[in-house]
């Protein structure tokens, strides 16, 4: 392909400097396929970076990093035909699992050049788009410490994280709103997924499909903190599902009330605040981005 159909984004900050130990490898791939190739500055650029593509007309934006670096690179292709090549180089990588791509930097890079593109759903939150999922609850505390976490690399820094947070969570109350139902009552959290997976590798909705038009979402009601922590290593292979405190439905569209100010993640990054009463709405976007993988 040309150099002009092609082009490679980095975040040398993804995996806790696993980007930037690759970048050498990356600049000889580029330069073998003819590809050029952007090194972002800090990682608010990578949106701007993947609009930019999209506007040049770049067919195939391969981006080096992990879930954070897709959820901030989507935001610039959304809605555009230009595909997203999925490079993992991150802590969790559950884009890249989901998607089947192998964690071979070599092996990636070459299937996103040669396969075929597809177009996959994302959901949305106003103006922010996610390829992963929208949660809030317990999982968010997690994701917000983990993201602190300095000392520890992998999926080992989201299972720290969960027995840290866990001490002093406090279950909110929640009114959710699906199609054909509502929920109300004290959660530990809520999450509307459009991927099987995230926290690196947590089956939270294993029969979740990235193409199918719906959202799956998971609720799990209040339980003791020792339920909790049995349930959690279940997640892992999906188990949890037909546990009494967890609903899991299928959805066009959440709408999600919280009795206090807590944040809403989706890909590990905070994608909204939310404040006390205020209902926020998270609706899929069919086909909303093209992928290669």
């Amino acid at each position: 392909m040309a150099e002009t159909n092609v082009r490679f984004l980095v975040n040398p900050a993804a995996g806790r400097g696993t980007g930037r130990s690759h970048l050498d490898r990356i600049r000889v791939l580029a330069s073998r396929h003819g590809a050029g190739l952007v090194v972002s500055r800090k990682v608010t650029d990578l949106a701007e970076q993947a609009r930019r593509a999209a506007e040049d007309g770049v067919e195939r934006l391969l981006v080096a990093g992990g879930d954070g670096t897709m959820h901030y690179a989507i935001q610039g292709l959304a809605g555009s035909s230009c595909a997203l090549g999925v490079i993992p180089l991150g802590s969790g990588n559950d884009l890249a699992g989901s998607l089947g791509i192998p964690p071979d930097l070599d092996v990636a890079v070459e299937r996103a050049i040669k396969a075929e593109p597809r177009r996959i759903d994302l959901l949305r939150v106003g103006n922010v788009f996610s390829a992963s999922y929208a949660g809030v609850g317990f999982d968010s505390e997690v994701t917000r410490f983990a993201n602190e976490v300095k000392f520890l690399r992998g999926p080992l820094i989201y299972f720290y994280s969960v027995i840290h947070t866990l001490i002093t969570f406090e279950p909110p109350r929640m009114k959710v709103v699906y199609d054909g139902g509502t929920f109300e009552g004290k959660v530990m959290f809520a999450v509307v997924n459009n991927l099987p997976r995230f926290g690196g590798g947590m089956r939270i909705a294993p029969d979740a499909r990235i193409d199918d038009g719906l959202l799956d979402l998971v609720i799990v009601r209040e339980v003791p903190k020792s339920v909790l922590l049995s349930i959690f290593p279940k997640v892992y292979g999906g188990k949890h599902v037909g546990h009494p405190a967890v609903t899991i439905v299928r959805t066009r569209r959440a709408e999600i009330t919280i009795d206090r100010a807590m944040a809403l993640y989706g890909g590990g990054e905070p994608i909204r605040p939310l404040e006390p009463g205020e209902p926020v709405a998270i609706e899929v976007v069919p086909g909303g981005l093209a992928v290669v993988g």
